[in-house]
């Protein structure tokens, strides 16, 4: 049977039976880091369940708030980065932490250039900013990226996935408009599920036991059978992760 497909989860925030649920539910799991700490720990995870968890390093930009320490942590995330499957949550945000942002932007163009030299897929952040990440993406030549949660403009939606890169669909879609016409919006070939948990986002507890009602709700936004919808993500995500 096709794997479900997380593209966007904070594993380590889960205790472990959540987690070993996950896992016996079939499902493939991409773990994002926020700091060092985190992106030991999705390593450990994905080490202990390499068929199922994908482990990501990265310095969330909410936790970019002084330069010293930021550095610090790039060159410790640095040197993870060959044990990596992918580099994330990573980029900016104008939305929750717009004192920081050019701190944030000087992070960000040293974790993308990081990404680029050892051929990672990114997993983004976003918020407020979907234009300023996307041009540092093309401009710093990354190839591989997942915008997670995108709910920018439809105009630019077109302009990222003409150049390959992944959406993310939320399990929030079920109560968000605007994730609805993202999802609508985006080509199958590039179009990924997420649930971002655990968060609680206006009354939902985003986790991946929501993803298949998520597979259900997109399947019929763009009228096509589960089973196939299923069989593309899970493609899509293999098509990410490949090694060249």
């Amino acid at each position: 049977m096709t794997s479900l497909v997380d593209a966007h989860v904070h594993l380590y925030e889960f205790n472990r039976k959540e987690i070993e649920d996950f896992i016996s539910s079939n499902m493939l799991l991409v773990a994002v880091a926020e700091d060092y700490d985190s992106s030991i720990r999705n390593l450990e995870l994905r080490d202990e369940f390499p068929e199922n968890v994908r482990a990501c390093v990265g310095l969330h930009p909410w936790n970019v708030k002084q330069e010293a320490d930021a550095l610090r942590q790039l060159e410790q995330i640095n040197g993870l980065l060959k044990e990596a499957d992918c580099v994330g949550e990573v980029g900016l945000d104008l939305k929750f932490t717009p004192t920081t942002f050019n701190l944030q932007k000087q992070v960000f163009q040293a974790i993308l250039d990081m990404a680029v030299s050892h051929s990672l897929p990114l997993n983004l952040h976003a918020a407020g900013a979907w234009s300023q990440v996307f041009e540092m993406l093309v401009q710093r030549g990354a190839k591989k990226a997942i915008f997670h949660w995108y709910t920018g403009p439809i105009s630019l939606l077109q302009e990222i996935t003409e150049k390959g890169f992944y959406i993310s669909i939320n399990a929030s879609a079920s109560i968000q408009e605007k994730s609805k016409n993202i999802a609508r919006n985006t080509p199958l070939h590039l179009l990924l599920t997420e649930s971002d948990g655990p968060y609680a986002y206006r009354g939902l507890n985003l986790s991946p036991l929501l993803i298949p009602g998520l597979v259900k709700l997109i399947s019929n936004l763009k009228r096509i059978e589960e089973g196939k919808l299923t069989q593309e993500i899970h493609k899509n995500i293999t098509t990410l992760f490949q090694k060249h």
